[in-house]
């Protein structure tokens, strides 16, 4: 993932010092105030995955999938869903489930993990929401834990073959896991550098 240092390190190598002022002054604000709304990411990942625990529950009788209809419209749905499990699932919290999705194969191992510390990070937010601070890192969770569940919410709610939604939930696997690892070294580090 990019950050705002890498970004700007790239414009100072290949600008011209007037051009490198004006990405400062023009540029990179835009970034930041399009990095500082990082929620939109998280919601589209928790709608995928909310989508994705119905779909596995039978909650969808055809092809039609509707995401959320108003108290008073269930007879208009019904032909769609199967309103008393719709119901059930969109109460369950996210851990609830990404757990679900995790015992029902369709989160590997790694994307598992990756949704779980991405749900963590969200959670600091309700809990401490005047002092929360989120940083470039928690950013980049968020988008790459969008990216991982459009592309395993593809392999399962599009008919695309089993050997290409095979593939494309391995890939999303795959990046999860080099995610992980990633965050895993970054933390071994802080970790030596305060415990030499």
């Amino acid at each position: 993932m990019l950050t705002i240092e890498y970004l700007r390190s790239l414009a100072e190598l290949n600008l011209c010092k007037n051009c490198f002022q004006k990405y400062k002054a023009l540029i990179e604000p835009t970034i930041k105030n399009w990095l500082a709304k990082p929620l939109s990411d998280w919601r589209q990942a928790e709608s995928y995955v909310t989508q994705m625990a119905m779909k596995t529950k039978g909650v969808f009788k055809g092809k039609t999938w509707v995401i959320s209809f108003n108290k008073g419209e269930e007879e208009k749905v019904a032909d769609y869903v199967d309103v008393k499990a719709f119901r059930e699932v969109e109460k369950w919290g996210f851990k609830r489930k990404i757990d679900y999705l995790h015992k029902k194969g369709i989160l590997q191992d790694s994307a598992y993990g990756l949704m779980d510390m991405a749900r963590v990070v969200r959670n600091t937010i309700h809990e401490e929401p005047l002092i929360a601070e989120l940083s470039e890192q928690d950013y980049a969770l968020f988008s790459v834990a969008s990216a991982i569940t459009s592309q395993i919410w593809s392999a399962l709610m599009i008919d695309w073959g089993e050997d290409i939604s095979s593939n494309i939930r391995s890939n999303a696997e795959k990046v999860a896991e080099q995610w992980l690892s990633q965050v895993k070294r970054r933390n071994e580090k802080t970790s030596q550098a305060i415990n030499p």
